[in-house]
């Protein structure tokens, strides 16, 4: 393996030793590079290239045992590497046939490891002696898919990495690339300006895996096993692969650096279609805002205009130059700008919730969603007079597709079943029945047709003109051409992705997310994108909750919902009832507006079951699957399972976990380290062995009712499980108490809610807590807490003659035994040792949790043992 980085010839072994170890030696000479460097001359790199070499990149190597730390990663960890594999191709602006194109593997010895130019030399190298007349461009696209795994296989990876950007937990060249030079410092060869792609950032969401990007390329990658299960086996051990079946190994091993470069290669064609740019863009959804701005500008519209911004000059001083420079800024306008906070208050996100935990019903569920419902509500949203901003005064005449954003004391009748007026808490949004509201106009409005009693507190209205939308004419341009093209084709998939993608950057810096900052070795704040805009994406999210809420409460009290996520819900509606429950006047403005921008169904089925399971907000699985591919919905609720599992299987081994849970269970699973870790440590990407408690329970954003155990079979065995249905939370008081309740319970010893007995042993330590004052709840004990606090007050009142102890015992003579039996009689567990622990401490009033069944213990006692006894003195307050 060549050593100085400057050299240009480079020997490499394309074989294993086992295989005969051949080598092949390249090199890189001056005449086949079209901007040869000249000794002592900085040439200047141009700005718009007319041609790339397109470098895929991909290593295999066999994860090591000894990495695996609980919890920790040690410094330095690293992987077996196995192979380093390319494909590389010549690229041209004008799109010349038959450009030149190899590839390769690349076998290092034990313990050696390529450095980034080394990599390069043989990659170009080995394409110059393909094709020895070709002229290789200057500028060169590194390309790997979640290249963080393969980027620290260069011995020289922290160096590298220092001259690319953190974007999404991976390594992408943004403001800079890396700069390689080949020969001699005085006799230059050739110097290449490297540029990191990640070909995962430019995945459509639901075709993330190479394999499903090859599968879009008509170019698959190849499988390994004849199974999942073999294929997973495989996979986890690529040694032993390599070594029994090489040609197979070797074969599989550069097919995916080849998928990078002919994904990467339909990138380009797209941005230089669509931008007239030959350029490969670092993630799919900078195509979305691109394109979002030029269509705007091509419309004759200011884009500061209607995203509220005024563009200013600012002077700087550039430490790279070292000299003062301008740029311009576009801050929010003044107007916009004074009420940037609240409104960024009353930003929300999507509606999740789950409303049946256990086991439902079996029947037919089904998964309504509302049909791209964040662009539909996007394409609502017309031009906005950002300079005639008004503060309101009362909630008159609030429109469901104004821009006016609210604070509002709420509370909603009993019978509303899903309250839709949101409030932020520590643990999420939740929809209580009563409280404070920071929301948009669209909740607002429903609010006021639910009934809900509203005192306004603080409003701002922005006008807007609905006959002139911002951004229909892209949303629609989008759903055009992906219609136009055959589903689950590159095409198809490109352009669903670029649409649904913008929302999410209206909204981008609103919530602070810090990231790491590879540069500078330290965490900053996400910064805002180009369209990001609080009073957009407050609206877009209100209305999409709106929407929802306005059909959850559209159904019959017979209708279970099951769930709501984001843009789409389960339930047992019959199609009767969704009829009935889509006829209001918010869903009819949704239907109108998805009429403007295709003709497909506002409403769409996206899986139908059988039989769900719940635990908690987005904790779902199947235990009676419905047909065909959509029949199984899954919601794993942040529990890692083996992630090379197919779907069924996850969904069984989900459901195994939940029925079988334990209440000290522990999970244990493997976390690849992050990017943070791995350039501080210097580590490849190796795996953490991570073990935390199984959380499967229910999250308390709803109260439940009707708790019962449900009797029900899976993989051939009986199991009894809780199940409950919910109803709102009175107010944010309400919810942090269950919470905190659930949290002090749980925290000595590990609790489960599995049996009904599980459930009504909760509620009688909560109900025992909640009656009681902050000292007196202190030390009340988990399990009986309410009645072993009651035997402990009568004792101690006994001994010490207190609440009419004093009278009772000078009436008679009364024996200890006596007193147990009496007790005992009354369902109060009770030994003589209890009674001599009275004398210990001193008897407090009204610390006795003032439950059903120590009310009725009190008034046993007192009725047929003790008429004396005080018994108010041992509850709270007017208890009795």
């Amino acid at each position: 393996m060549p050593k100085p980085k400057l050299e240009n010839k480079f020997t490499f072994k394309i074989e294993p030793d086992d295989e005969g170890g051949r080598t092949k030696t390249v090199s890189i000479q001056s005449e086949n590079i079209s901007e040869p460097p000249v000794a002592g001359k900085k040439r200047k790199t141009r700005k718009d290239p007319s041609a790339y070499l397109l470098l895929g990149f991909d290593t295999e190597y066999q994860s090591l045992k000894a990495n695996e730390q609980e919890n920790s990663i040690e410094a330095g960890a690293k992987n077996e590497l196995l192979s380093y594999q390319f494909s590389i191709k010549l690229i041209t602006k004008d799109g010349q046939p038959g450009t030149p194109e190899t590839d390769g593997i690349i076998i290092p010895d034990a313990e050696q490891r390529l450095t980034l130019a080394e990599f390069l030399g043989i990659a170009v190298g080995s394409l110059i002696e393909k094709f020895p007349d070709v002229k290789v461009p200057k500028s060169i696209y590194l390309l790997g898919h979640f290249i963080r795994a393969d980027f620290p296989a260069f011995s020289d990876f922290k160096d590298n990495a220092r001259l690319t950007s953190n974007v999404r937990s991976t390594f992408v060249s943004i403001d800079s690339a890396i700069p390689v030079r080949f020969g001699e410092e005085d006799n230059p060869i050739a110097e290449f300006n490297v540029i990191v792609r990640d070909t995962i950032l430019l995945a459509p969401s639901n075709a993330k895996s190479l394999a499903d990007i090859g599968d879009l390329l008509g170019f698959p990658k190849i499988q390994l096993g004849q199974t999942p299960k073999e294929e997973r086996e495989i996979k986890e051990n690529m040694a032993r692969f390599r070594k029994e079946r090489w040609s197979e190994f070797r074969e599989y091993a550069i097919r995916d650096a080849q998928v990078c470069v002919r994904f990467a290669e339909r990138i380009i064609q797209q941005s230089t279609k669509l931008f007239d740019s030959f350029k490969m863009p670092a993630t799919l959804t900078s195509f979305g805002t691109g394109l979002l701005l030029l269509g705007w500008k091509n419309d004759g519209l200011d884009s500061n205009q209607i995203l509220g911004r005024e563009a200013i000059k600012e002077r700087f001083f550039s430490k790279k130059d070292g000299y003062f420079k301008i740029k311009t800024v576009t801050p929010l306008k003044e107007e916009a700008y004074f009420n940037e906070a609240f409104i960024t208050e009353t930003y929300h996100g999507g509606r999740n919730e789950q409303f049946i935990f256990g086991i439902a019903d079996e029947g037919q569920w089904r998964d309504h969603d509302l049909s791209s419902a964040y662009t539909t509500a996007m394409s609502l949203i017309g031009m906005p007079d950002w300079d005639n901003i008004t503060n309101l005064t009362t909630l008159d005449n609030v429109g469901p597709l104004d821009l006016s954003f609210f604070s509002v004391d709420f509370e909603f009748p009993e019978t509303v079943r899903f309250p839709t007026l949101p409030v932020r808490t520590a643990n999420g949004i939740i929809f209580p029945r009563k409280g404070n509201s920071k929301c948009s106009a669209p909740e607002l409005y429903l609010a006021q047709k639910l009934g809900a009693l509203l005192t306004f507190r603080k409003g701002v209205h922005v006008p807007s003109d609905p006959k002139q939308p911002v951004f229909r004419d892209f949303i629609k341009e989008c759903i055009e051409k992906r219609t136009a093209h055959k589903k689950g084709t590159f095409d198809n998939l490109f352009w669903k992705e670029v649409g649904n993608s913008t929302y999410g950057k209206t909204a981008q810096g609103l919530r602070e997310k810090r990231v790491y900052n590879l540069q500078n070795d330290g965490m900053e704040a996400l910064p805002p994108s180009k369209i990001t805009q609080p009073y957009f994406a407050s609206f877009i999210t209100s209305y999409t909750r709106a929407v929802l809420g306005e059909i959850l409460n559209g159904f019959p009290e017979d209708v279970h919902v099951f769930s709501v996520t984001t843009d789409g819900f389960l339930s047992n509606a019959s199609d009767q009832n969704i009829t009935k429950a889509t006829s209001g006047e918010l869903f009819e403005s949704f239907r109108q507006a998805r009429s403007h921008l295709d003709k497909g169904s506002p409403l769409e089925i996206k899986h139908i079951v059988r039989q769900p399971v719940g635990w908690r907000t987005r904790g779902a699985a199947t235990l009676r699957p419905g047909d065909g591919d959509n029949g199984i919905v899954l919601q794993k609720g942040g529990i890692k399972t083996n992630p090379l599992n197919g779907l069924f299987e996850e969904n069984q081994e989900t459901l195994r976990l939940f029925f079988n849970r334990s209440p000290d269970q522990k999970i244990q699973y493997k976390s690849g380290v992050g990017i943070k870790d791995m350039l501080r440590g210097e580590t490849d990407f190796v795996f953490r062995s991570v073990t935390k408690r199984l959380s499967m329970e229910f999250d308390w954003k709803r109260k439940p009712k009707n708790a019962r155990d449900t009797i029900f079979e899976f993989e051939g065995k009986q199991y009894i499980h809780l199940t409950f249905e919910t109803r709102p939370v009175e107010d944010v008081a309400e919810f942090n108490l269950v919470r905190e309740n659930w949290e002090n319970y749980d925290k000595k010893s590990p609790h489960l809610l599995k049996t009904l007995e599980d459930f009504n042993s909760f509620e009688t330590y909560r109900t025992s807590r909640d009656s009681l004052g902050d000292r007196s709840k202190k030390y009340l004990r988990q399990t009986d807490g309410d009645l072993k606090r009651l035997r402990e007050s009568l004792t101690r009142a006994y001994q010490q003659h207190q609440a009419g102890f004093d009278l009772i015992r000078s009436k008679q003579k009364m024996k200890h035994a006596d007193f147990v039996i009496a007790l005992e009689a009354c369902g109060i567990p009770c030994k003589i040792s209890d009674i001599d622990n009275g004398k210990r401490k001193t008897f407090e009033p009204h610390c006795t949790p003032a439950t059903d069944r120590v009310v009725k213990a009190l008034k046993k006692l007192q009725v047929e043992h003790y008429p004396e006894l005080e018994i108010e003195l041992f509850v709270p307050g007017e208890a009795l």
